[in-house]
């Protein structure tokens, strides 16, 4: 008995040796460990010493609660479990070129493994379950599950035909819950890669593609997804895509990944709550939009322990935009329109569409076609001009309680503008103008329109958005330094409203004339000489033309504002600007009246100028001698001035009483000057014209203040 067994081991060893097939080599000694190893079947060099990440064999991963989740418990499946290493079966058996060393008679043991357990190999602490006695045929990459219904001739769906995400009777449908056409083709592997452990490929390796016919998973990455849109969140500022997986997991929950109801989304609360849950309207996840967009950002990814710094929770390191702050005392913010209150941050940012119907198509916050992550179409329709067609769905008359779009629609603007540009078939080079340049959407209000609007204080200085802005200041951002030069009788408002000119309309700082005549002529209207006016006092709709004083005392139901009016130069009651007239009509200057006293003008006892009167008698208007409305500083360049001997060619300093006297260009002068000139000698209260008017060459014609008020009074 001894001997045979000893002839029996030396048979053994005498036996021809075991071929190994490409590209594994025949060195047994490679891979096993003649005289003992830490691993089963004398394995001192597992796997993992070629298949690694820059080795010689493409890297892997085990499929393992270690790769993928640990939903199931803690399980893991070794490599032979699938594979051979040793011969091709597949390729010998069916005589393909297949090879991976797949087995064709499978049997599989997945082991739950000690979840603390380093690796690489991990003992088995019990056996959870056997797959065994198939006969899988892998000849095409369609043969990891074909969903023909048998489930002992697929390598994926030998296991897989008893989880959630196959489907036996069902050809081609994997994952049940994401339409018939929810994989390619049967090839798992295009998203569940073994270099990731068959963990799937992370969100954009499965959402470069659309799939499912009820759009079950959207496409969101790659040409034609949401991230190459004209805008879109995680960006370099242009339309290239640079989102990742990380970027997705910032906003999005994974523990119900595939499990939520259409149109449930469960997404991160930026500053670390609990989820919020998106379930089809724009109200359920407004604070989720908040928590990133206030003044801390997102607070969860704060990983320095400041609050204060905004941190940026998306690779493109962009901090996120302070809206919260004002949000909550906007106009958008607090309104009770129905349209907004229950959409929130969708009614106006909805990617592909954003409705007033409650109908919702296709939203998304991903990216946009249009600017701002700005809807493309507005109650199933297709807006052309995205920013006020935008605007135009609730403010025109039916959501909102104003109608801007008609305000918008007034006139013309040939020769005379009636309303801002806002329209692009009425923008050129030097003559655009959108919504949000003068209203920021996320704190305008009724009681200030314009707060978080940027602008241009009168030094030139910007004002930055979000800083405390006036309303000329935001005007001044066209109409001062960049005013639109192509245009007749424009200038630059900045300097016309500059304080150290001697004359202009009291806008942004009390005007230089505080004589009792000029506080006579304003008190009618409820002003005095300490009144700040707006530009708005002027140029408004032509709603408030018959209410005195300042626009803002009007209380009628229509929108007020400068977005359009009946009137030319967008003014809220008529000027004739242009001093044409032959006869004199108050109606040609019912502007000028809304706040100086028409009455007083005419009283010589009452004005500072007694041949008010008597001018407008004889067909001289306001323009002749107030051409320039804003100031005497930029006046055409038709107006001399006289003071104390001393000629001036333009507008003197501030210091000069010159009562914004500007002789429009039809004005003809006189024997004496080059051009029409106006003086005064300071010693007195004596005015001198040198003209020709009436007829008649003034060299000069003087004159004085009539009845009993008080000397001029002025402050500088």
């Amino acid at each position: 008995m001894t001997a045979t067994l000893i002839l029996a081991g030396l048979g053994l060893f005498s036996r021809p040796a075991l071929a190994v097939d490409s590209p594994h080599t025949s060195d047994c000694s490679a891979c096993h460990s003649l005289h003992g190893a830490s691993y089963p079947n004398l394995l001192g060099e597992l796997c993992e010493s070629c298949h690694f990440e820059g080795g010689p064999a493409p890297a892997v991963q085990t499929h393992s609660s270690r790769t993928i989740d640990n939903g199931y418990g803690n399980w893991d499946l070794d490599c032979w479990a699938c594979h051979n290493p040793h011969t091709q079966e597949q390729d010998n058996t069916w005589g393909t070129t297949w090879g991976m060393f797949l087995k064709v008679d499978l049997n599989a043991e997945i082991k739950e493994i000690d979840p603390t357990d380093t690796g690489p190999y991990y003992t088995a602490i019990s056996t959870l379950r056997t797959v065994s006695g198939t006969n899988i045929k892998h000849v095409t990459t369609t043969d990891f599950v074909d969903g023909d219904g048998n489930s002992d001739d697929d390598i994926c769906q030998a296991c897989h035909e008893s989880t959630a995400y196959y489907n036996t009777g069902s050809e081609l449908n994997y994952h049940a819950n994401y339409g018939t056409d929810s994989q390619p083709g049967g090839d798992c592997t295009q998203c569940h890669t073994h270099e990731k452990g068959f963990k799937p490929s992370g969100c954009t390796g499965c959402h470069a593609t659309a799939r499912g016919t009820g759009g079950y998973r959207r496409q969101v990455v790659d040409v034609g997804g949401d991230f190459e849109r004209t805008s879109h969140h995680v960006s370099d500022g242009t339309t290239t895509e640079i989102v990742g997986d990380g970027d997705c997991v910032t906003c999005h929950d994974q523990s119900w990944h595939q499990s939520n109801t259409d149109p449930e989304v469960y997404l991160n609360d930026p500053d670390g709550g609990a989820s919020f849950s998106y379930d089809g309207t724009g109200g359920s996840i407004e604070n989720f939009c908040l928590h990133c967009h206030d003044a801390l950002g997102p607070e969860a990814y704060d990983t320095n322990n400041d609050p204060t710094d905004g941190y940026q929770p998306f690779t493109d390191n962009k901090t996120p935009t302070d809206i919260d702050t004002t949000w909550t005392t906007s106009g958008h913010g607090t309104t009770t329109v129905a349209a907004i209150a229950d959409e929130g941050c969708l009614a106006c940012h909805g990617g592909t569409d954003s409705t007033r119907t409650g109908t919702t198509v296709d939203r998304n916050v991903h990216g946009s076609d249009n600017a701002h992550l700005l809807s493309t179409t507005v109650n199933g329709t297709t807006i052309t001009a995205f920013e006020e067609d935008l605007c135009y769905a609730c403010h025109d008359g039916a959501t909102a309680s104003t109608d801007i779009q008609s305000e918008f629609a007034k006139g013309t603007n040939g020769t005379y503008i009636y309303h801002h540009p806002v329209d692009d078939a009425e923008q050129s080079a030097g003559r655009s103008v959108e919504c949000s340049d003068c209203h920021d959407p996320h704190a305008a209000s009724s009681a200030d329109p314009v707060a978080g609007a940027s602008g241009v204080d009168l030094n030139g200085n910007t004002v930055a958005a979000g800083s405390t802005v006036e309303e000329y200041e935001v005007c001044l951002k066209c109409h001062g330094d960049d005013y639109n030069t192509s245009r007749s009788r424009t200038t630059n408002k900045r300097t016309d409203f500059d304080p150290t000119n001697s004359a202009y309309h009291a806008v942004g700082n009390p005007g230089h004339n505080t004589s009792e005549a000029m506080q006579l002529s304003l008190a009618a209207a409820g002003l005095d000489t300490s009144t700040v006016l707006e530009c708005s006092d002027c140029h408004n709709s032509d709603a408030t033309g018959t209410t005195l004083g300042l626009a803002s005392n009007y209380t009628g139901p229509d929108p007020v504002g400068p977005h359009g009016s009946t009137n030319p130069y967008l003014l809220r009651a008529y000027y004739l600007a242009e001093p044409t007239a032959t006869t004199y009509d108050p109606a040609n200057f019912e502007l000028c009246f809304l706040c100086h006293s028409e009455a007083n003008l005419k009283d010589k006892t009452k004005t500072n100028f007694k041949e008010h009167n008597k001018h407008f008698k004889e067909g001289a208007t306001c323009s002749y001698c107030h051409y320039n409305t804003h100031s005497n500083e930029n006046a055409w360049s038709n107006t001399y001035y006289r003071i104390d001997g001393t000629l001036y060619t333009s507008g003197p300093p501030a210091g000069y009483k010159t009562r914004n006297i500007a002789f429009a260009p039809g004005v003809v002068t006189g024997s004496t000057y080059a051009k029409p000139t106006w003086g005064y000698n300071s010693t007195g209260t004596r005015r001198y014209c040198w003209l020709t008017c009436h007829g008649e060459d003034h060299t000069p014609k003087d004159y004085t203040p009539d009845g009993g008020l008080a000397q001029d009074s002025w402050t500088y």
